[in-house]
């Protein structure tokens, strides 16, 4: 009989699961995890959970958040500038690229009149730029994971997430001096590293327009 010594591999707690079905088409199709390249970036995928306005999970298991390459680099210069600003902030990413199919699940899913959905969500006939891991949805927040104060929550639907309507709603007292000075900051250093916002979510941020992206990139699908 031949003895064979026995081995004790020690496993780390920490190993991270192996890539789901929608992360491993995301990884297939050329984007990267945001978290691999841009040390200290906080992300919590709303669409990962129920904390969402639609109320459910359209991403299962994926909790990493995905883009193009050049977008995650825009991004990273993003996170530099703020921490150049102040080292105790970060930003914090709530979305990046959404498969075109979850969608049209989500379109599918709100339960309104068709004239009111563009209110709530783009149609996926004309396609979002998170169709193709161009866009993200963030905030900023401490090193700790504490968001600041935006005067509204992430997918606030209403004129008070309007970057367009601040004064507005300043002068009126429906916002805060301080809130107002947030969003400043999130857009400063979002669009002196290649960003644009748009008129009705502070949160929301493009790297192209539909046309060059569609030059660029493929669909998401």
């Amino acid at each position: 009989m031949i003895e064979t010594e026995s081995i004790t591999i020690q496993i780390k707690d920490s190993l991270p699961p192996p890539p789901g079905k929608l992360e491993s088409e995301l990884i297939a199709a050329g984007l990267v995890n945001i978290a691999d390249i841009i040390p200290g970036i906080l992300v919590e995928l709303r669409y990962s959970t129920t904390n969402n306005f639609l109320r459910k999970d359209m991403y299962g298991d994926l909790i990493n958040a995905y883009l193009q390459t050049d977008v995650a680099d825009k991004l990273k210069k993003a996170e530099k500038l703020l921490q150049l600003k102040d080292s105790t902030l970060t930003l914090l990413v709530y979305d990046c690229v959404r498969p075109l199919h979850i969608q049209q699940l989500m379109w599918d899913s709100l339960d309104v009149p068709l004239a009111e959905k563009k209110n709530f969500l783009s149609n996926p006939t004309n396609k979002s730029l998170h169709n193709y891991g161009a866009a993200v949805d963030l905030t900023i927040a401490t090193i700790q994971g504490v968001p600041l104060d935006m005067g509204t929550p992430y997918d606030f639907i209403g004129q008070l997430a309007y970057p367009t309507l601040e004064e507005q709603m300043l002068k009126e007292g429906r916002l805060t001096a301080d809130q107002i000075a947030n969003r400043k900051l999130l857009r400063s250093v979002m669009f002196q590293s290649g960003f644009t916002g748009i008129e009705s979510e502070w949160w929301h941020f493009n790297s192209c327009t539909r046309e060059e992206a569609n030059m660029r990139y493929k669909v998401i699908e």
